[in-house]
């Protein structure tokens, strides 16, 4: 077998007649409704268009429907939409789907007999091996396939096509399996492999296509140069997988690619194709990273190309904790599945009766068990779950992926800042991006991507459309920033960042500073000649003690993927140096405000505007301070707490209040030093963790003397770092 080696054959058969009996029940129930109809194929191949699965009326998705080949309803509004793009559309996620019940129905059975899923399996197969050649190897848009748009659809295709013959062989049907090797493996894997797109997360699927045809065909030498070749396996594991686990990508990615990399894993591991150890430890902590990241309210940060607001409690990311455990006993995956099988949520819609193999369709949140997982699950996860710990969600410091997360007030607020890797083809301009969310209110958001066929996409991927600076009116350039310090003190944490070739011969610096009731945001920039330096903040809220007037957008470069001509509503006031702005929005979970206070060290000019928000139907408000110079520092303080009361700005100084109470904050060339005053005692904490030393090119700091300051420096804390492997 691809997936499973012989001697664990029935130790699963016993794991699906016992424990894990509901799963394979579900998957069977899931099956039921093809057992006695004719299985049916399109005539026609997949289409990708502008406009082939959307509502007409307000541009939603349509819901997939397996058995409605023809009449398509709109998610939103319930139109039904009808003709050719939208059936042609129509035919991708459903040749996904029919190759999963393939699989399904074989796994099935092999585990329990069932001739009547035999059956299925098989005539699945053999419609398939009659009609594939039928196929045109045209109309294409990311390489060439036959039954799809894009190569790694027909990867994922083929490869469900490979695992369920396996598996009918395995069961001991040896008939089937010659007719899919010449009238579909052969061919399909010859055009896959006609298209390498190297360290894309699609080439990941090509490979894992590759590798199960290969084996299936008895093909080791061909199985193990897709492991070991240029763009192969262990070349994803090490070029793809950043150091600490995570896809480099994103998030959005991370689980797709990592899916991908285990059949790879699993297939040389049940055929005995040595991998380099160290590569393995690398994806196995890809199990645990996208719950490292998430939101407080246990979404994904719509990070790079990523769709917004993705949900962890889907059966996707429970399977996936599921596979994890079964490899490795780990306390984080424990943990998450406690979070995700937890009856806090009503019980959903999780669409299970419309998945389409490893292609991700994300559903909103819901309760979740172990009955509602896929194929994979049922293969090889634990038979009984290891007693559960609790959830605590922590601060960490995915390092590879540069991306530094802090949280307080027992995981509730959530601080990020989004500084390193780029992310390759499907990366943001927004290096050093700030995100910030209380409880399920995000405060600095992150909107992620839109259509990929629709123009919005170029405000997604636009550097205004983000909390990240950008230079005379252009998007960042591509470019990856620097860790230069890191630290975290029970409640006091710094991140401090750096990032040049965002404008030529621009440098900038960005350090958040997170105490347990605020954080303190220091920007700088500093270049040869005066620039236009604008800052968004995509913080949907009032402006205090401050009459904005109307006037026309700011001018940007003049083009699209500047993100300028897709704003609107502008309205405007100047501010002077060291002027404080007051912004302020109610939480809507609690009715706490959330304040920000922000200075700019020169002369600025604040603009509120409209934008496309999520969807790019809804309009969003945000702000944005534009100044003009060679260098400045803007400072700001996000506030979630009412025991700040006040903000100063004084010099290099931030001067918060928690009533009668101070914290004062400075940047000096050794560490960020916080003088406390509380109670009329003094005190004071030093945050350093530098990686690398860079002087502040000023006189004042440049003769601070820190060891005539009263300090009383709490012992580091752990910090919940993801290994570095």
């Amino acid at each position: 077998m691809l997936l499973l080696a012989p001697g664990q054959l029935e130790a699963r058969r016993a794991a699906a007649a016992g424990p894990l009996a509901p799963l394979a029940d579900a998957i069977a129930a899931g099956l039921a409704p093809l057992l006695d109809r004719p299985t049916y194929l399109p005539a026609a191949k997949a289409l990708l268009s502008r406009d082939g699965g959307r509502c007409s009326q307000d541009g939603a998705p349509l819901i997939f429907d397996p058995f409605s080949p023809q009449h398509h309803r709109c998610s939103e509004c319930g139109r039904v939409q009808t003709g050719e793009i939208h059936d042609r559309w129509w035919v991708y996620p459903y040749q996904l789907w029919l190759a999963e019940r393939c699989a399904q129905s074989a796994l099935l059975f092999l585990l329990r007999r069932d001739q009547r899923h035999q059956r299925l399996a098989t005539d699945i197969l053999r419609r398939y091996g009659s009609a594939y050649l039928s196929y045109p190897n045209s109309d294409n848009v990311l390489g060439p396939t036959r039954l799809f748009f894009s190569t790694y659809l027909e990867s994922i295709w083929l490869l469900q096509l490979c695992t369920a013959t396996a598996f009918l062989e395995a069961g001991g049907d040896l008939v089937i399996g010659r007719e899919v090797r010449s009238q579909i493996v052969q061919p399909s894997s010859a055009l896959i492999a006609q298209y390498d797109e190297g360290l894309s997360n699609r080439q990941v699927w090509n490979n894992a296509a590759l590798m199960a045809a290969a084996l299936l065909n008895d093909d080791r030498a061909g199985a193990e140069q897709i492991a070991h070749g240029p763009s192969g396996l262990e070349a994803h594991l090490r070029g793809g997988l950043l150091g600490d686990g995570t896809w480099y990508e994103g998030e959005n990615y991370h689980l797709f690619a990592h899916r991908g990399l285990w059949y790879g894993v699993t297939m040389c591991e049940v055929a005995g194709i040595a991998l380099d150890a160290q590569l393995v430890a690398r994806f196995q902590e890809g199990f645990a990273t996208p719950f490292a990241s998430a939101l407080p309210d246990l979404t994904l940060p719509a990070r790079k190309d990523s769709q917004y607001a993705i949900s962890l409690r889907q059966p996707r990311f429970a399977e996936s904790c599921e596979l994890g455990l079964a490899r490795s006993a780990d306390r984080r995956l424990s943990a998450a599945l406690g979070q995700l099988y937890a009856a806090d949520i009503p019980r959903g819609d999780t669409g299970a009766a419309r998945s389409t193999a490893d292609v991700e369709r994300n559903v909103p949140p819901t309760a979740l068990t172990r009955a509602d997982l896929g194929w994979r699950a049922l293969l090889h996860a634990s038979p009984v779950l290891p007693a559960g710990v609790p959830w605590h969600a922590r601060s960490i410091l995915l390092e590879g992926q540069g991306l530094a997360v802090f949280r307080r007030d027992a995981g509730a607020v959530y601080v990020a800042l989004d500084y390193g890797q780029l992310g390759g083809g499907h990366g943001h301009p927004d290096r050093v991006n700030v995100i910030a969310s209380r409880g399920a209110t995000r405060w600095l958001d992150d909107m992620g991507t839109g259509s990929y066929v629709d123009t919005s996409l170029h405000w997604y991927r636009s550097t205004l459309a983000h909390n990240a600076p950008l230079v005379n009116g252009h998007s960042q350039r591509p470019a990856d920033g620097t860790l230069l310090a890191h630290d975290e003190r029970g409640g006091a944490g710094w991140v401090l960042a750096a990032v040049d070739g965002i404008a030529p011969d621009v440098h900038v610096e960005r350090a958040l500073v997170v105490m347990p009731d605020y954080f303190v945001d220091e920007l700088r920039w500093s270049a040869p000649d005066a620039v236009r330096f604008d800052v968004p903040m995509h913080f949907a809220a009032s402006l205090e003690e401050r009459e904005l007037s109307e006037d026309a957008a700011p001018d940007g470069a003049g083009g699209e993927e500047d993100g300028f001509d897709f704003v609107h509503g502008a309205r405007s006031a100047e501010v002077a140096a060291f002027e404080p702005i007051r912004l302020s929005a109610l939480d809507a979970a609690t009715g706490v405000p959330l304040r920000a206070f922000v200075a700019a060290e020169t002369a600025a000019c604040l603009y509120q505007l409209l934008a496309p928000g999520q969807p790019a139907s809804e309009t969003r408000p945000f702000y944005l301070l534009r100044s003009h110079a060679a260098a400045g520092v803007i400072r700001s303080v996000w506030a979630w707490s009412s025991r700040v009361t006040d903000v100063a700005f004084e010099g290099d100084r931030v001067i918060v209040s928690l009533g009668d109470d101070r914290q004062v904050h400075q940047r000096t060339n050794e560490y960020w030093q916080i003088e406390l005053s509380a109670a009329g005692a003094a005190s004071g904490i030093e945050l350093t963790g530098w990686r690398s030393k860079f002087p502040i090119p000023t006189e004042a700091q440049q003769t601070t003397t820190p060891s005539a300051l009263p300090t009383s420096v709490a012992p580091p804390a752990r910090s919940a770092r993801a290994p570095i492997v």
